[in-house]
């Protein structure tokens, strides 16, 4: 699928939500880095857009930043992408209908999913009902100090995660307004490699007990 963006076109791939009754809404998940092979196709956004979407009822957006696949424009250091994460929930919600948005995101877009909700929730638009996070990177892209509203925050991190401790995820999920609950996975790197049905199977738990 594509849609018009703030920069371009930006190419995505809806999944329905598979249930024979009304769907509860509609999981965007935004991938990695752009300059470091991050796409829409990259398997942990893959595996937690399937298992959020089959386990919540919901369908999936899955996208690729600006200048990434088909999507038009270049890399804008966080700024511009800022802007199409925000054009995906849009265009999410206008397919979706009425119901929950869960944002999500891997990495980069991980940081990009909190920077968003945090301009929306400053310009008093609709925030989305539950943020989903795998990796968060707060050396390279810190989060906000004070977030300015509450939703429920689930966050999965490698213990041995190269590029931000998972000690300091943990002080910051600390200070989240709302509820939040990060699991700290043993053994595991940035990339969660073998560990991801149990990462995507924490995220959809605590969501649960949440949405």
């Amino acid at each position: 699928m594509l849609w018009a963006g703030p920069a371009g076109v930006l190419e995505g791939r809806w999944r329905p939500a598979r249930v024979d009754r009304a769907p509860r809404g509609v999981v965007v998940v935004a991938h990695p880095h752009p300059l470091f092979g991050g796409t829409m196709l990259n398997k942990v956004v893959y595996h937690v857009a399937r298992v959020l979407g089959h386990d919540l009822d919901l369908a999936s957006l899955r996208f690729n930043f600006r200048g990434v696949g088909a999507s038009a424009g270049r890399y804008d250091e966080g700024k511009g992408e800022i802007e199409d994460l925000l054009s995906a929930w849009t265009e999410a919600e206008r397919r979706a209908g009425s119901g929950l948005l869960v944002a999500a995101g891997f990495s980069f877009g991980a940081a990009m999913t909190v920077l968003a909700a945090e301009r929306r929730a400053q310009a008093g638009a609709r925030v989305p009902d539950a943020l989903a996070l795998v990796g968060v990177p707060m050396r390279l892209f810190p989060p906000p100090e004070h977030f300015p509203t509450t939703l429920p925050l689930a966050a999965v991190h490698g213990e041995e995660d190269q590029f931000t401790p998972a000690e300091a995820v943990g002080r910051w999920l600390e200070t989240w307004p709302g509820p939040a609950a990060l699991r700290v996975v043993r053994g595991a790197d940035h990339f969660l490699e073998g560990h991801l049905p149990e990462a995507a199977r924490f995220l959809s738990d605590r969501l649960k007990e949440w949405l």
